[in-house]
């Protein structure tokens, strides 16, 4: 690559359908419902159009004002008094599974929590919504409720949020907020939602959801979502390239700023020959580092209520609302991955931590505050004698990407009540490929690679080992995927989005340059349970 293409990709890198079938209670319904919804007689959804339903700049993770051999690193973290926090995470609308066979739909069915459709759908929950049924004594079909939403927020209890604990281990993703540890598949939908509360009220601030209403409209490859909430609306739009049609929708990649079409958080020539379309999210647009934005010209507020992150992450969620409703983008809305390298790396982790719509997550190098452990990444600081790693209080601090109050925390990483498993454990049991460079030191290879083993824990204990990778290479510049990790792009794009056979599932550091020795019994002393 040229000299000065490769710097501008750096420069840009910044810092490091229709909806699933109406839910029935009778067979004559269900087939009411597979003949006008094209749902094949096995229950998977068949593709028929969808209705509603290392140099940088001196902000980044990795600049070279802020890099490892700056003097920048060697500044001490900003000292803090008791942590201050915010408070309150709030409900969301009901998720039901999407349809892989037509019992599953039955509300009280015994199907598992977390069981993958023959394409490689989202794992859904059996933990349905109960359709409204109808006061007249006419025998009419149940009400029909979308069963494709963000989250399952408003189904679960949330219970007392700890803002400090005394653990130098990693937290137990297991155990719940009432002390008790999840014993089935069918639990970890709350329990994945006590995770995203505490993220909420402790790092990120509160992801709006519900917004009053969400238009799309689409014309010459720009989608344009307008929100009003709060009564107040904003809009923004989005480019798509290699759209499908109305009729014949394509699975898509929605990629950060340049996404994988160049620029941050490019997949390179890893998505050649695939036939996916591509949809470009500029997170400006919603919130821009420097403060203000349609978010917070929505929501009020400032770094006390929300970081940037968090407004990226509902931005995106408000493109597939848009998508839903606007089936002329062409865009098969039940496949959507997510991809974004350094700190659109970070977005991209709670993009599909926050919104279970989305089949496949790809953060690509996210770094503190992505898929990288706290408790790690101080310990590794503290024996080098230096930040060697972006330490808390600078990565709580840059970009406002999280609530002003999370920066306390530097110092006593080990009071936390989570660590970034946890944060990379709620996109379980959905695909996730994580994609790390090793010898990026700010955005701690060890921490991260740390990070990478212990959240297959949670993977395998709900046994969906295979829809999640841990992948880290070193020897190319920051944001640069090499060609060692293209295959494995490919085959999470070919399984989770287009529906064919290919091999995932595995931690793969074997092309690292330095050794690195996980020791699984100095950072977790909870056992993994076999979820049923």
């Amino acid at each position: 690559m040229p000299v000065a293409v490769a710097a501008f990709g750096l420069w840009a890198c910044g810092d490091e359908a229709m909806t699933s079938a109406a839910q029935c209670t009778t067979k004559e319904c269900l087939e009411q419902v597979g003949q006008s919804a094209g749902i094949i007689s096995g229950g998977e959804s068949s593709s028929s159009s969808y209705a509603e339903n290392s140099v940088e700049s001196s902000s980044d993770d990795g600049s070279g004002s802020q890099g490892p051999d700056s003097s920048a690193d060697a500044q001490s973290p900003t000292s803090s008094s008791d942590v201050a926090i915010s408070s309150g995470a709030s409900s969301s609308s009901v998720l039901g599974p999407q349809l892989s066979s037509s019992s599953d739909a039955l509300p009280g069915s015994s199907s598992d929590a977390v069981s993958s459709s023959s394409r490689g759908h989202h794992q859904s929950s059996s933990s349905a919504a109960k359709p409204e049924v109808s006061s007249s004594s006419e025998s009419t079909p149940p009400t029909p409720v979308n069963e494709f939403v963000e989250d399952h927020r408003s189904e679960c209890q949330i219970g007392n949020i700890p803002s400090s604990v005394n653990n130098a281990k990693l937290p137990d993703p297991f155990m719940g907020l009432d002390g008790k540890r999840i014993s089935s598949k069918a639990d970890w939908k709350c329990r994945r939602e006590e995770i995203g509360a505490m993220y909420e009220k402790l790092m990120f601030g509160t992801k709006p959801r519900n917004p009053e209403k969400v238009e799309g409209s689409y014309s010459g490859g720009k989608l344009t979502i307008k929100v009003t909430d709060k009564g107040k609306s904003g809009s923004f739009s989005v480019k798509i390239s290699n759209a499908g049609t109305k009729d014949k929708p394509k699975p898509a990649m929605i990629g950060f700023g340049g996404g994988m079409m160049g620029g941050c958080g490019s997949l390179g020539n890893a998505t050649n020959g695939l036939d996916i379309a591509q949809i470009t999210f500029n997170p400006d647009d919603v919130a821009p580092e420097s403060g203000g934005g349609m978010f917070f010209n929505i929501y009020g507020g400032n770094t006390n209520n929300y970081g940037t992150i968090i407004a990226w992450a509902w931005g995106v969620s408000r493109i597939i609302d848009a998508l839903e409703k606007t089936p002329e983008a062409g865009i098969d809305v039940h496949h959507l991955a997510m991809t974004g390298c350094s700190r659109w790396g970070k977005g991209t982790l709670a993009v599909g931590a926050f919104d279970e719509r989305i089949a496949l997550t790809i953060p690509q190098e996210s770094g503190s505050g992505g898929a990288s452990l706290w408790r790690v990444g101080a310990q590794v600081n503290k024996q080098k004698g230096k930040q060697f790693v972006q330490g808390l209080s600078s990565a709580g601090s840059e970009g406002k990407w999280m609530i002003s109050s999370f920066k306390n925390y530097d110092g006593k990483e080990n009071t936390l009540p989570f660590d970034q498993h946890m944060l990379v454990a709620m996109v379980a049991p959905r695909a996730l490929l994580i994609l790390d460079n090793a010898g990026q030191e700010w955005l701690g290879e060890v921490p991260s690679n740390y990070c990478g083993q212990a959240s297959k824990e949670v993977y395998d204990a709900l046994g969906a080992t295979e829809n999640y990778t841990y992948s880290q290479e070193g020897g190319h510049g920051h944001c640069q995927l090499p060609n060692g990790q293209f295959d494995e792009v490919k085959d999470f794009m070919n399984k989770f989005l287009l529906g064919k056979d290919a091999k995932t599932g595995k931690i793969d550091y074997t092309k690292n340059t330095q050794t690195i020795n996980f020791k699984k019994s100095e950072w977790i002393d909870w056992e993994t349970p076999s979820l049923k």
